[in-house]
């Protein structure tokens, strides 16, 4: 067997073929090149026309070559086929008498490779009627059996492609991996891939084709869905609020959506891939990334950053590290929120919250606040020190429960009031914890309590 490239170059033979030609090594053999030769004698043009190719050699008669010895009595009979790669030829000896039950022979072995291949194989008319096919073309195409496979016509499966096809093989004479879609006999539509060879006759042109069908079906539906897939995460990808983006562990933005490239100030997903996340805060990114390292992803972690343009925003970030199969870290996956309008509220809020701490602690009068399930929630300086302790211990206590002296007091009933009937009370009582002192005391009631403000009156007692 000899293996020959498109050009008629050896590229490859078998020690069969070394022992038939009587040459002892590869660097002697005389046919490196198929076309030009003292032994093989064939056209480039026509073999690719004929597509496959039966000759027959008497040693005796090739004058120009003497490794043979003439004596001998035998013949080589030979086939030389068109392939992907090129041209293969297969050579072996033989007697003349023991011609017949040698082709007889390779009949039976090309029938066998021929019905044992998973490839569906085929031989047509230029019009499509299948001439002879082998199991596997049977069953791609949904056929009980061979008989009516064979009763096929292959311009029915797709017929606009296979008018492609012998047009294409009247120039081309073989086609390889044509990809296309058939309509099976039951209504059934598959995917196909197909290595097309064109035999000629040297009156008729081209006589008939020769076909190697996969059944793609499989892989292509798979192929559309991952697109699919592909298509839908995109869509949600580039229309999500939320900043989201692939970076490196040094911070490089690998891929990114518009709304990342908006929240830090990029005029599009261009500029953000050229651009490097740490540079938002190059404190805060060593430590989330050390972070994901150690743990494999970082939750709800806040952070004040500095855009592209310098301007101050603070953001909520979730990440998750994609490690490789050593375990180190290769890239960053994170989902960004721009939450600097809720964290600008919060803090006015809190700078708010603390001025007026500030300002009623610096009431050197008792003023607590009374939730309507008497819960102190807010108690000043003024009044933790009257009442002997600390305001964080008093907060969230009920106030009956904390000092039960005040059952059934004017304290009590005052309270109710002022809670039942939304209305201001004012009078004048002893202290709480000071019983020789009179207080002035004012309750003002609001939805959600109320406010009880006492003021110690020196003049009384």
């Amino acid at each position: 067997m000899l293996i020959y490239d498109d050009e008629g170059n050896l590229t490859n033979l078998n020690r069969s073929a070394l022992k038939i030609i009587n040459v002892h090594d590869k660097k002697d053999i005389p046919v490196n090149n198929l076309f030009n030769n003292p032994i093989f004698h064939f056209e480039k043009k026509s073999l690719i026309k004929k597509g496959l190719f039966k000759f027959q050699l008497n040693p005796k008669n090739i004058a120009n070559y003497t490794n043979f010895e003439k004596s001998q009595n035998f013949l080589i009979d030979g086939v030389v086929s068109v392939i992907d790669s090129g041209f293969l030829v297969q050579v072996h000896l033989t007697s003349p008498d023991s011609k017949s039950e040698k082709l007889i022979y390779d009949e039976k072995k090309y029938r066998r490779f021929f019905e044992d291949d998973l490839t569906g194989d085929f031989i047509a008319t230029p019009e499509g009627k299948i001439l002879e096919c082998n199991p596997a073309f049977a069953e791609i195409y949904g056929f009980k059996n061979l008989e009516d496979a064979s009763n096929a016509d292959m311009s029915t499966f797709n017929l606009e492609d296979w008018k492609i096809i012998i047009k294409r093989l009247e120039t081309e004479y073989k086609i390889k991996n044509h990809q296309t879609t058939h309509m099976r006999h039951d209504g059934k539509q598959i995917h196909i891939v197909s290595n097309i060879v064109a035999v000629f006759s040297d009156n008729t042109g081209l006589d008939h084709v020769k076909g190697f069908i996969f059944d793609d079906t499989e892989r292509k539906n798979a192929e559309k869905a991952l697109k699919e897939s592909e298509k839908k995460y995109h869509l949600l990808f580039d229309e999500d609020l939320t900043g989201d983006f692939i970076a490196t562990p040094e911070g490089k933005i690998l891929e990114c959506n518009p709304a990342f490239a908006e929240i830090y100030g990029l005029e599009n997903c261009e500029n953000a891939q050229k651009w490097n996340i740490s540079e938002s805060n190059p404190f805060d990114w060593p430590y989330m990334v050390t972070k994901i390292k150690n743990e494999g992803k970082l939750l709800g972690f806040q952070s004040w950053q500095r855009r592209s343009d310098a301007q101050r925003i603070h953001v909520v970030a979730n990440l998750v590290g994609i490690f490789n199969d050593l375990g180190e870290l290769t890239q960053v996956k994170g989902y960004v929120f721009d939450d600097s309008e809720r964290k600008k509220t919060e803090e006015k809020l809190n700078r708010d919250k603390l001025q007026m701490t500030d300002i009623l602690d610096s009431i050197q009068d008792g003023f607590v606040v009374i939730n309507n399930f008497w819960h102190l929630t807010y108690v000043n300086r003024c009044a933790a020190e009257y009442l002997g302790k600390d305001a964080d211990d008093l907060v969230g206590q009920n106030i009956l429960e904390i000092f039960p002296k005040l059952h059934r007091t004017v304290y009590e009933k005052k309270i109710k009031i002022a809670m039942n009937n939304q209305e201001i009370q004012q009078f004048e009582a002893t202290g709480i914890k000071k019983s020789d002192q009179i207080f002035h005391i004012s309750v003002y009631p609001w939805d959600e309590g109320l406010s009880v403000h006492w003021r110690h009156n020196p003049s009384k007692l």
